[in-house]
């Protein structure tokens, strides 16, 4: 089973800073995540780009993201940007 990071109700430029930190920390020596950004209701576009980031970090390093919960919030920003964080080939992250 994989560990979850939960992240907070506040993405935005003045948490980014901590949630990578404690981010790099949390995917040290993982193999499987799972990312709980289900409770993120306040968001700005460095939020979106941690969440991008997180993403593209897993891929390049094969660290596997078992499950990505998202908020009905950074759904829509994220759709409204046409950015998707699965691979649209397998709907997996």
């Amino acid at each position: 089973m994989s560990e979850c990071f939960k992240f907070p109700a506040e993405l935005t430029i003045y948490e980014v800073q901590d949630v990578h930190t404690e981010l790099i920390a949390f995917l040290a020596g993982k193999t499987e995540v799972a990312l709980d950004l289900s409770l993120v209701e306040e968001l700005d576009s460095a939020g979106i780009q941690l969440a991008i980031w997180l993403v593209n970090y897993c891929r390049n390093t094969g660290v596997q993201i078992g499950t990505l919960a998202l908020s009905d919030l950074l759904t829509a920003r994220l759709s409204l940007l046409n950015v998707a964080l699965t691979d649209p080939t397998t709907s997996e992250p």
